[in-house]
């Protein structure tokens, strides 16, 4: 693709390479620069603008004004989007169709622009990350206003251009899922640090599992406005028939009034559990469920996807009719279609979001999916201690071979639902950008579309790293993850940051591989000996904090210390359940380690609210045996 080489100075990366001191904004305290955001600028647009004031003023001391028009005398940062500037005068070659964005200078004024609203909010978000901000994490209160760097300058030169960044996935997004720890303030705190990194999809369920425990009702009127004058794409949804037919409704009353419109199973026998999906091959009850589908459509005309799943852990009906239409996958085609149709005169608009998922993860045999679908695919059980394309892995490469067959079937976009965190894990600390990594560059080449990630703040700090690297690999899967990793300490740990990298390359080491985590087998006593040595090493980064004189830094180090010694503790299990350990020493120890999480539960790195960390959870995750 074309690149803006027509301005004919060196295009340089904004996230890795240095900046060019072209043009001195401040200089000794002092600026003669404006914001500019014009008459025509979108609300998105308008807050990008104000967004660069705001985070100048914090840098220099100096209130930058915020202006429709470039000034006769003085210099302008332009906050526009790509297809205005012509209108302004500035012949750059206009976009295609995902994310660009760039800033560069034209010898008086520089121009921060954007494909997109949100590309371009993103774009001064890249611009300030080259002055030196570090937009690590959402303002969290356990943070405490260390989630973000912004340094003290009294000389800012700006940056002589960037190279046009380009994103490799158009949806990049973050899921709230489960929603144990999610309030309305934290949630709204996330979208607000979504596009400082690159995020431009945020997805909450209708009602997750329909427990009415996470909705999107509950978070909408908070948070919808944020989304949109952020140019976040709003998508809800998530596993759930359920949520718009099921023997619950009328009452109690619609199983017994219509028992036809539920499933059988192998045994011919009714089911009315939230788990079995209905028997799709009954018109009256596909017309029940959509005529309840559009009818919450029309009163969220904020949603801009909607993701159309089966309950989790969903059982099909067996009866004739239902078994004519094919597999479960084909069974999900055939009835997102349905619901597509209806949809046309009502919302148009609305993409439509299928999964491919445990019984239904391959594509359909019989029917071919509309391109205009989006299809998230969830490799659920994978192996971390292996790459999902190595073929040795046995259940990676049953997902790489569906993907593989869902790329030859389906001319759409394909989003990865990934587990880069998640909830199994009860708070390890999987760190794995280099792995990560590895994955993208493996799934640019599938071709996907879309990376996401769970997102509790219950437990941001332990996977905070993840979070920050994997928007960066979203954008470009080849990105120097090294730089990354060293740009990220620096700001996070400071004087100790290059101690801080090692324990979290060593944690990416060990813990995908040696931990409690599923679907990696359990290593032998010796591989886990030698590793618990290292972890116990790695507990070392506690001194660190106690000599740290930096209260923001030393935070951080504590925080690091107990990541690692939940690794520590987890190990030692592992250690007694190689060696055939009796069950009340296991029993001891992970009561002990319990307590030990429980006792740092405000603290941004363990996920124990909801009771996610309980003693069923833990005796079930060692195979503890029961009392």
């Amino acid at each position: 693709m074309q690149r803006h080489l027509l301005f004919g100075a060196a295009l340089i990366m904004c996230l890795a390479s240095p900046i060019f001191a072209t043009q001195p904004i401040v200089k000794d305290g002092k600026s003669d620069w404006v914001v500019v955001s014009p008459k025509n600028a979108s609300p998105t647009e308008l807050l990008a603008a104000q967004e660069l004031a705001r985070y100048l003023n914090q840098m220099s001391g100096i209130r930058f004004k915020t202006v429709e028009t470039v000034p006769a005398n003085g210099h302008a940062l332009i906050v526009i989007q790509y297809d205005k500037t012509r209108e302004m005068g500035l012949n750059v070659l206009l976009p295609h169709e995902l994310d660009e964005c760039s800033f560069m200078a034209d010898g008086k004024n520089i121009w921060i622009t954007g494909a997109t609203e949100g590309a371009t909010l993103h774009a001064v978000y890249m611009f300030l990350d080259a002055l030196g901000c570090r937009f690590l994490a959402p303002q969290f209160a356990f943070y405490r206003e260390s989630a973000e760097v912004v340094p003290h300058l009294r000389d800012i030169a700006g940056p002589e251009s960037s190279d046009c960044r380009d994103s490799m996935l158009k949806f990049r997004k973050i899921y709230v899922e489960e929603g144990h720890s999610h309030t309305h303030e934290n949630l709204a705190q996330i979208v607000e640090w979504m596009p400082k990194v690159g995020y431009n999809t945020l997805v909450v369920p209708t009602n997750y599992q329909g427990h009415d425990r996470v909705k999107w009702d509950s978070f909408r009127e908070r948070v919808a406005p944020e989304c949109q004058k952020r140019g976040i794409t709003i998508e809800v949804g998530g596993h759930g028939y359920q949520n718009f037919l099921s023997a619950e409704m009328e009452d109690g009353k619609l199983f017994t009034q219509h028992a036809e419109w539920f499933a059988v199973d192998a045994n011919g026998k009714r089911q009315k559990g939230q788990n079995w999906v209905f028997n799709t091959s009954n018109a009256d009850a596909v017309k029940y469920l959509i005529d309840n589908f559009i009818r919450y459509i029309k009163t969220h005309p904020e949603i801009q996807i909607y993701d159309f799943w089966p309950p989790d852990g969903a059982k099909w009906c067996e009866c004739d009719d239902c078994k004519k239409l094919g597999t479960p996958s084909d069974r999900q085609a055939i009835l997102l279609a349905r619901v597509k149709e209806a949809l046309s005169d009502v919302r148009p608009d609305l993409r439509l979001e299928m999964i491919a998922y445990s019984s239904y993860l391959d594509p359909p045999e019989h029917v071919k999916v509309d391109k205009s679908v989006l299809v998230d695919f969830c490799p659920i059980n994978q192996q971390f201690d292996q790459q999902i394309n190595d073929p040795g892995a046995t259940k990676n490469k049953n997902y790489a071979d569906a993907l593989i067959a869902w790329r030859k079937a389906f001319e759409g976009d394909v989003s990865i639902y990934s587990y880069y965190r998640k909830y199994a894990w009860d708070s390890l600390p999987v760190v794995i950008p280099h792995y990560m990594q590895r994955d993208l560059q493996w799934y640019a080449k599938a071709p996907v579309q879309g990376i996401s990630t769970y997102a509790e703040p219950g437990d941001w700090f332990t996977y905070e790293l993840n979070h920050y690297v994997l928007a960066q690999l979203a954008w470009n899967p080849d990105v120097d993850v090294d730089v990354l990793i060293k740009k990220f300490c620096e700001a996070r740990y400071g004087a100790s940051a290059a101690k801080a990298a090692s324990v979290l390359t060593t944690l990416e080491e060990i813990t995908r591989n040696t931990s409690s985590i599923p679907n990696s087998a359990l290593k032998s006593a010796k591989t886990i000996d030698d590793d618990l040595a290292r972890a116990r090493k790695l507990e070392e980064i506690r001194n660190d904090a106690k000599d740290a004189t930096d209260p923001f830094a030393k935070r951080a180090l504590e925080r690091l210390a107990l990541m690692c010694e939940y690794l520590r503790r987890d190990l030692e299990i592992q250690k007694l359940r190689a060696s055939n350990g009796k069950p009340e020493e296991l029993r001891a120890k992970a009561i002990e380690l319990l307590d030990f999480t429980r006792s740092h539960a405000n603290d941004g790195v363990f996920l124990v609210k909801d009771q996610r960390l309980s003693n069923n959870r833990i005796n079930k995750r060692y195979g503890i045996p029961s009392n």
